[in-house]
Formats: C-alpha cells, sequence, structure tokens
C-alpha cells in the first residue's frame, strides 16, 4: 500500500454550508487512459490543436484527460466528483464523511489537499475591495483611447477572430442586459466550476462588470467588441478557500481545450478565511501557489494569462497575490483617467524579485456596465485588466502568425516607461498601435559582413538619449538585421555588436 501524503489538514469541526467535506486527489499517473496523442482531437478543440501545431508547442502527458478507472473507484468509495484537472492530474472531490478519506488505500493517489468544510459568511464585494460611482460615463472613450485602442479600432482590429477566456465570480444578467445584446452570438460557452452547471448568468455582477470593458456595445463600447468569449465561474464570494485556485485551474484547462488565446483573471489569492491556508510574501515568487503553477502552464500551452495586479496598495499587504505573481502572466496594475498611479494598485516585485506589475491600464474611475442597464464608474485594477486584455486581443487579432511571447513583448516595449521600469507602473502604459507598428514594420539594417551569432544592439537618439536595447537575431540569408522602430519620429544611432563586428549606423523614423 502507498502511503498517501495529506499537504494540508484543517479542522473537522467546521460546519459548512452544505456539511460536505472537500479535497484535491491527486494521481500518480494517466495509466490505462483510453486517450492517446494520435487523435488530439478526442480531447483538444480543433483551434486548440491548430495553435499547438502553429506555434510548435507540444501535445503532452499534461493534455490527457485523468483516468477514468480511477475516478470510478473513487465513486464507488463514496466521494462526489466535483472537478477535474487534466494538468495536476487529479479531482476535486466532496464527502459528507470526513473519516473517508482516512480509510483510502488505493496504490495510485500521489496526495490529498484538504480544504475542510467551511460556512459561507463572506460578504459580497469584499474580495475586490470595489467601489462605484452611479454618474453616466458614456462611451469609455478614455480607458480606449489611452491605450491606442481607438487607433486600433478604426483600423478594424477589434478582436476579429480572438478567443478570450474570462475568469471570475459570475456574470449575473449578461444574457439580459442591452450591452450584451449584440454580444451573444460571440459568447461560445459556459461553465460554473462552483456549482457544477453552465448557468452563470444568475451569480454575481463582478464578472459581468468585467466583461462590459472588453464586450460592450452600445451604452459603452468595450476593447475588444468583436472577439468571442467563455464565460468560466470559477470564484466562490461567498468564501476565500484554497479550493478556488483548483477551480481556477480547472476552468484554465477548460479554456485551453476550448481555444482560448487569452484568459482574463480579476481575481487574486493571498490569504483566506482559514489562516492555515494562507499564502506568505515568499510564496509570491511565481512558482509555489497552485494557482500561479496553473497560470504557468496555460502560458506554456500558449494562452497569454491577462491578470489583476490587486487592490491592496493601501493596505499592510501591498503586494500583488496569486497568480499575478508568475513571471509569464501578464499583470495589470492601475491608474486615473489622468494616467496617475492609483493608489490603491498592488505593487511588486514578486518574491523572486520580477518586475511586477508589467504593465498598467485604467483602473480608477473606470467605465463599466450596471446590471440595471446603466453606465457607471468603478475603481479596481479588476477593470484595468480586461481592458488590457481586450487591447490584447486586438493586437494578437491584426497578428494572428505571432506567438504570444512576441505579442507580450511588443507590447512591453510600446509602454511609456519601458525603459525605466518600476514596481507600480511596471512598465508603464501602452500604446496598443505602436505595438501594431512594432511588429509590423519591416525596418531593416543591411550588412555586409558574415555574422553567425545574434547581435546585441543599443539605439540612441541624435542627442545620445537611450531609447532602446536587446538582442537581435541576424538572418544571413538576407544579409539584413531587422529592429523594432522606435515609436517617435525623428533621427537615431543603432550600434551593432558582436564577436567581431561593431557597427554605428543612423537611421529615421518617419511617423
Amino acid at each position: 500500500m502507498r502511503k498517501m501524503l495529506v499537504l494540508l489538514l484543517l479542522p473537522s469541526v467546521l460546519l459548512g454550508q452544505d456539511g460536505a467535506f472537500r479535497y484535491f486527489i491527486s494521481f500518480t499517473d494517466k495509466a490505462n487512459t483510453t486517450f492517446s496523442f494520435n487523435f488530439p482531437e478526442e480531447y483538444l478543440s480543433p483551434k486548440t490543436i491548430s495553435k499547438r501545431q502553429k506555434f510548435s508547442i507540444a501535445i503532452d502527458s499534461t493534455d490527457l484527460p485523468v483516468s477514468s478507472l480511477y475516478i470510478n473507484d473513487l465513486k464507488s468509495a463514496g466521494f462526489v466528483i466535483e472537478n477535474t484537472s487534466k494538468w495536476f492530474n487529479g479531482v476535486i472531490v466532496s464527502t459528507y464523511d470526513s473519516l473517508l478519506i482516512a480509510s483510502l488505500k488505493y496504490i495510485f493517489i500521489d496526495s490529498v489537499v484538504a480544504f475542510g468544510s467551511w460556512q459561507n459568511t463572506k460578504k459580497i464585494g469584499e474580495k475586490w475591495k470595489l467601489s462605484y460611482d452611479a454618474s453616466d460615463y458614456g462611451l469609455a472613450f478614455n480607458q480606449l483611447q489611452m491605450l491606442g485602442g481607438d487607433v486600433m479600432h478604426s483600423k478594424g482590429f477589434k478582436g476579429n477572430g480572438i478567443t478570450i477566456a474570462v475568469l471570475d465570480a459570475g456574470f449575473y444578467k449578461v444574457d439580459e442586459l442591452d450591452v450584451f445584446s449584440d454580444l451573444q452570438n460571440q459568447i461560445l460557452s459556459t461553465y460554473d466550476f462552483v456549482d457544477g452547471n453552465s448557468n452563470v448568468y444568475d451569480d454575481h455582477t463582478h464578472g459581468m462588470m468585467v466583461l462590459s470593458t472588453m464586450g460592450a456595445k452600445g451604452a459603452m463600447m468595450g476593447t475588444a467588441p468583436d472577439a468571442q468569449y467563455l464565460l468560466l465561474r470559477s470564484e466562490d464570494v461567498f468564501s476565500e478557500n484554497l479550493i478556488e485556485e483548483f477551480m481556477w485551474v480547472c476552468a484554465a484547462e477548460y479554456a485551453d481545450s476550448a481555444g482560448a488565446d487569452i484568459i482574463n483573471s480579476s481575481l487574486g489569492y493571498t490569504t483566506f478565511d482559514d489562516t492555515l491556508q494562507d499564502h506568505t510574501y515568499a510564496d509570491m515568487d511565481g512558482k509555489t501557489t497552485p494557482i500561479s503553477i496553473g497560470a504557468g502552464m496555460a502560458s506554456d500551452k500558449g494562452i497569454i494569462v491577462v491578470n489583476s495586479a490587486g487592490n491592496s496598495g493601501n493596505s499592510s499587504w501591498h503586494y500583488i497575490g496569486a497568480p499575478a505573481d508568475n513571471y509569464d502572466v501578464l499583470t495589470v496594475g492601475a491608474v486615473d483617467e489622468n494616467e496617475e498611479f492609483a493608489s490603491f494598485s498592488s505593487y511588486g516585485p514578486n518574491a523572486s524579485g520580477a518586475e511586477k506589475p508589467n504593465v498598467v491600464a485604467q483602473g480608477k474611475n473606470t467605465v463599466v456596465a450596471n446590471s440595471d442597464n446603466t453606465v457607471i464608474t468603478g475603481n479596481g485594477t479588476s477593470f484595468s485588466s480586461p481592458i488590457t486584455a481586450g487591447m490584447v486581443a486586438c493586437l494578437w487579432g491584426a497578428n494572428p502568425h505571432k506567438s504570444a511571447i512576441s505579442i507580450k513583448d511588443a507590447i512591453y516595449k510600446s509602454a511609456d516607461r519601458y525603459l525605466n521600469p518600476d514596481d507600480q507602473f511596471g512598465y508603464g502604459i501602452p500604446d496598443y498601435y505602436s505595438a501594431y507598428q512594432y511588429l509590423n514594420y519591416d525596418f531593416t539594417i543591411p550588412i555586409n559582413e558574415s555574422i553567425s551569432e545574434d547581435v546585441s544592439y543599443t539605439i540612441y537618439t541624435v542627442d545620445g538619449k537611450l531609447i532602446d536595447s536587446g538582442i537581435l537575431y541576424y538572418n544571413n540569408k538576407q544579409d539584413v538585421i531587422k529592429i523594432i522602430k522606435p515609436k517617435t519620429a525623428g533621427v537615431y544611432i543603432i550600434h551593432l555588436i558582436a564577436t567581431g563586428f561593431e557597427l554605428n549606423k543612423k537611421f529615421i523614423v518617419f511617423e
């Protein structure tokens, strides 16, 4: 008999809303699976398969569903299977018998995380520390224009061809409100990982407001009105329990399998109702918490994960939470309508020293839809994140053959603090039309020497101000070096250097 590892044990005396005790049980392997790498269409959507092929992302064991034999054994033992996780190779289960978990003798069980049984007493809205103003704010033009979104929209780039998965706490009345009336055919699917059904429209307003900043049309215009959406509930607003991180991972897996290009997650986890579950700042290293590990896996599969930095900037815990701490996550802080830093916005770095947030967008006096068919303003990085996710969709939709890494790199380089990032603004406020130009402007420096290695570059203005620096990838066949064009017209000097090679060259940017 294999000894079962219990990672977290909570007091069994707690009384939950339904009396059930919940666990995450991970398995040792995926043996006896009926699924094969040769037939990925059985567990991945055509879009997901196509994306993996296009960007040379392997389909691996983490993509295979968990063993149905192991699941059936747990069912036979008396557990209810609430969710499955192929990435973590396990299941979320529940039981009314607090002693049942200790009786398991299956050799295929690797470890168990116990979440206990808890009373749902958390006040709605407490998690995000949001505030709202009932004043009408029109078309949400400012938060769009700040990011160059008005120009992107004028060029026809509105998120076409991109699927955004929104992981949130519920999408109250999205199926009824006027601002979403033209979006219904763009909602590809819905699922509630908390309650285990497809109805996400009767739970909470937070996800509805988040969605409005991306997909609304009419009284306000979202940043990605032509994108397609997956609406997934992973957050239970009535409690704060570690199980929600595992449900987030399950939702992210669903999003990946369904062909999502982008995940927006206006969620973050640091402390919980039971202090035994609390994370520490040391845990905010991007690779320790379950949700941050899951976000990293989503990124590895070619998804751009966009996550709010958090609203703890004015509290004793002022740091970003999980999964915003993951290095590959595009973490978004908040500024106001005048591009001033919003004091509530959480800041970095993460515990490993990585610069966080990565960028900022309007999260104070942000225009959002209300459940009574009005338009209001709200405060929180919950809104700066989806505004950004929508703009990422516009940029990626305009450049569908670019990788997630290339898209994020262009966004960072377009931002107004790219050369001087900090722990509040990150790289600053991006200009997505400039990022588009970076990705599409074929700007080259011809050279006449044979170079077999990457080239370091530095770009200056003619008066010596540093503009950009990095590594260039030389193409011997074309005898040119491609560089990223500065976003401001002017005269520049580029300095190129490699082993046995050095060049200073003047060039002009006209637009």
